[in-house]
């Protein structure tokens, strides 16, 4: 059930750079989580919505892998997919790319939070668009 890939094009800054002049590795998350704000946000679901529904999305879990180096001025694009989501429970890709190079891979399991409750809830239609899904069945 992957869904669409979602692309997301930056250029590494000067603020996002450590003392050996490459980018740090706290800034690869906030990176990751900027293109996932993004494209919730441009399918329909971003903060407003999260802070109306009191229904918003939640990381439970990550691996990071570093492959390449990213370094000043250097111009990536960081591409998004949702892999699967099984009741309450989704999995997602990120990739940070460089002309055609995977430089860094994230997976992320997530869910969507109910503020509410202070609980995972079975993900909703308007959240399953906002990450690209078109197919999932409610296993209610």
């Amino acid at each position: 059930m992957p869904s669409t890939i979602f692309a997301y094009p930056f250029t590494i800054k000067e603020i996002y750079l450590d003392t050996f002049g490459h980018m740090n590795n706290a800034t690869y998350l906030t990176l990751f989580e900027e293109a996932r704000w993004d494209l919730i946000t441009k399918n329909g679901y971003g903060l407003k919505k999260i802070q109306e529904t009191g229904l918003g999305p939640t990381i439970l879990e990550l691996k990071l892998t570093f492959f390449k180096e990213l370094r000043l001025r250097e111009t990536i694009t960081i591409e998004t997919q949702m892999i699967s989501y099984e009741k309450k429970i989704g999995k997602l890709s990120q990739k940070m790319i460089r002309d055609g190079e995977t430089c860094c891979a994230a997976e992320f399991v997530i869910g969507l939070f109910s503020v509410k409750e202070r609980k995972l809830v079975l993900p909703t239609p308007e959240w399953l668009q906002a990450v690209g899904i078109d197919d999932y069945i409610n296993p209610a």
